[in-house]
């Protein structure tokens, strides 16, 4: 899995996470920002400011497991990490093409699992694997 992951140039990643170490390896691949940290020191010469930066995650595991429904991750190569909100394929406009296409998908693959072979009259042997009749 490691390795496919690995390959993958584009990764949508969905709610549902509840591996903490794959969690952990999201936000490390999602990054960090740096955010402004502001003190200030009184004395007698007055109020002091100081403003340091500190470098924090943009999203952590916590917020990763988090996601609610509907909302992804998007991990492409070469830009950085976006959350996406989902459409769900069945409420758009191209509902009722997609399932009609997967129906028909399905009978088509349902078919070809199930067909059986049949033995040769000429051979009066059983069938052979990887052998199929029309």
């Amino acid at each position: 899995m490691d390795a496919l992951w690995s390959a993958a140039t584009i990764k949508l990643v969905g709610a549902g996470i509840d591996d903490p170490k794959h969690a952990e390896d999201l936000s490390r691949l999602v990054g960090e920002h740096d955010i402004e940290i502001s003190s200030v020191s009184h004395s007698r010469g007055g109020p002091s400011t100081q403003v340091s930066l500190r470098r924090q995650r943009i999203l952590d595991a916590a917020d990763i497991r988090a996601m609610p429904k509907g909302t992804a991750l998007l991990l492409a190569t070469g830009i950085r990490a976006a959350a996406v909100r989902l459409r769900p394929w069945y409420t758009g406009p191209h509902a009722t093409t997609i399932t009609t296409a997967s129906a028909q998908a399905m009978t088509t693959l349902t078919t070809h699992a199930t067909r059986t072979t049949t033995p040769t009259a000429a051979s009066g042997t059983g069938p052979r694997v990887g052998t199929e009749t029309p």
